[in-house]
């Protein structure tokens, strides 16, 4: 089925009768919004961010938070930790630049205890691992662990000159305390000692930049260990939570601590990446949601600071950690970005902002004048959008034209497909009775039975591998071969496999003319379980 053809089914009149669920009454907006960029393995082309960052500042970022991690250019001591296909320096330059050049505020992220598996996965590194079998966290004894540290620091400030903030990471430490060196000290000192090291670090040698650190490693600390480690005076936490209930993770008495601790905060959505880690498409109105709540907690909890809050983050996270396949990408996620910058550059998401949306996200040379026109026409009671009942906005792809709009109308096809593979591969191998694992070990079929079960199987193949040029054409403007590669071979080579193992299986079983008799031998692997294969059962 053509893509577009599929997408036309929804048209203009059907969407204009639409509506969302919305907050319109709350009304903060917060001073810095900052676009996060989760670049671990999978690097968009500088030309696409290119386009994607004029695009963000114009739907309201003030800044951009960009999380390097093994794109980053390292070099000397530390090249091994640079992918072979991270960004050079001068791509990086170009890159901020940019970001600079739209007005955005450019914060690095480097990860300095927790989730630094892109560094301890190598050999060179890997005794600076708290626990021997894992790549996920420092060991905070060592003096070499903050030696490397130090060296990421400075090779990352080199390029952003300048800069006002530099995120330290420090998220997610799931292991501490547990090597010989660390047992006698508590995790919150373990924690708190190495934050202040490596915060006093930047104060120090770059007086004018302030370390930020994720607070999850925070909320169960006491306000007395905090304050022996100065900590409020060191660092500026960003509270991370990604559903509608902040308080359910951040509880009253949290934002107590964190108002005698901090004198400003910052919070942290997200538009991607949040809701499952092999995802491919947003689900806009459970980020949408997120944001709103993340208006009403600032707008509630932010009187508390001396400072209140500094800004929120709008993360959009490319894997769960370094080990993980990819999920959402970028692309997918743009509907999804946009949405949730209005709502939060507004301070609210309500009719009177669609024209907006649609006009941003029908930015590409493909939206036409009379689409455009069409939608700033609509009576704003009238131009609504139906999240609940469309949440990953499928019934607008046609219409949008955004830097890489034609992967999520590939995604809207991708998802049927799934569909009709999974319905076929239940069906042939487990519900109908000629073509399961136990014909195929056995050999015994029907010629007359396989042919009807692999009747309409060519169509489903040749849909299913023609995804993969779409798909390769698709994103020949946002990443580079080996991203492209990585994602079909994650997400459409499996169905490949499984139609190709089933065609394989059915030709077999169709070149036998002729049958053995009943009881067929029993399968040797059995025995393990008590079974015997032994032919003597017949004689008994």
């Amino acid at each position: 089925m053509n893509i577009e053809e599929d997408l036309r089914k929804y048209d203009l009149d059907d969407i204009s009768n639409q509506s969302v669920n919305s907050d319109t009454k709350v009304s903060y907006v917060p001073s810095k919004r900052l676009l996060h960029l989760d670049l671990k393995g999978a690097p968009p082309l500088v030309s696409y961010l290119k386009r994607i960052l004029p695009l963000a500042k114009e739907l309201g970022a003030t800044g951009v938070l960009l999380e390097w991690e093994d794109m980053f250019p390292w070099t000397n001591t530390l090249s091994p930790l640079a992918a072979r296909n991270a960004y050079s320096r001068q791509e990086v330059l170009d890159i901020i630049e940019t970001a600079v050049s739209y007005q955005l505020e450019v914060i690095p992220l480097v990860q300095t205890f927790g989730h630094v598996e892109f560094v301890l996965k190598h050999a060179e590194f890997a005794h600076l691992r708290e626990v021997a079998k894992s790549a996920q966290a420092l060991c905070p004894s060592l003096n070499s662990s903050l030696d490397l540290v130090y060296q990421m620091i400075d090779q990352v400030m080199e390029v952003h000159k300048g800069i006002s903030y530099f995120h330290i990471g420090c998220d997610e430490v799931f292991h501490m305390g547990e090597c010989v060196r660390c047992r006698a000290q508590s995790r919150e000192k373990l924690f708190l000692n190495h934050v202040s090291h490596v915060a006093e670090y930047v104060r120090n040698k770059f007086p004018d930049t302030v370390p930020i650190i994720w607070d999850d490693m925070l909320r169960h600390i006491p306000p007395v260990s905090l304050d022996s480690f100065h900590i409020g005076e060191l660092v500026e936490p960003m509270i991370w939570v990604y559903v509608d209930d902040i308080y359910k993770f951040v509880p009253s008495s949290v934002w107590r601590k964190y108002a005698a601790t901090f004198p400003q905060i910052w919070a942290a959505s997200a538009f991607k990446g949040a809701f499952g880690e092999t995802l491919y498409v947003p689900n806009v109105k459970r980020h949408l949601d997120n944001n709103i709540s993340w208006l009403k907690v600032m707008s509630t909890e932010g009187p508390k600071f001396q400072k209140g809050f500094q800004g929120i983050a709008i993360t959009g996270w490319q894997r769960y950690d370094h080990f993980a396949v990819l999920c959402e990408l970028l692309p997918s996620a743009i509907p999804s970005l946009a949405v949730n910058l209005l709502v939060t550059s507004h301070g609210y998401f309500n009719s009177s902002l669609y024209s907006k949306l649609i006009n941003y996200l029908s930015c590409g040379e493909s939206a036409t004048s009379t689409t455009r026109s069409y939608y700033y026409q609509l009576p704003l009671s009238t131009s609504h959008l139906d999240l609940k009942n469309d949440p990953h906005l499928w019934k607008l792809l046609s219409q949008f034209a955004f830097p890489g709009h034609s992967f999520c109308k590939l995604l809207y096809h991708l998802q049927r497909i799934e569909s009709e593979v999974a319905k076929k591969v239940t069906s042939v191998t487990k519900e109908r009775a000629w073509l399961t694992d136990y014909n195929v070990r056995h050999n015994f079929s029907t010629p007359l039975r396989i042919d009807e079960l692999m009747s309409n199987h060519q169509y489903l193949y040749h849909q299913v591998t023609g995804l993969v040029k779409s798909a390769k054409d698709c994103l020949a403007e946002v990443f580079d071969m080996y991203t492209i590669a990585e994602w079909v071979e994650q997400r459409i080579y499996p169905m490949i496999t499984q139609l190709e193992q089933i065609e394989h299986n059915a030709k077999a079983l169709k070149e036998s003319q002729t049958w053995p008799s009943r009881p067929f031998p029993i399968l040797r692997d059995l025995e393990r379980f008590g079974i015997p294969s032994s032919d003597s059962n017949l004689s008994k």
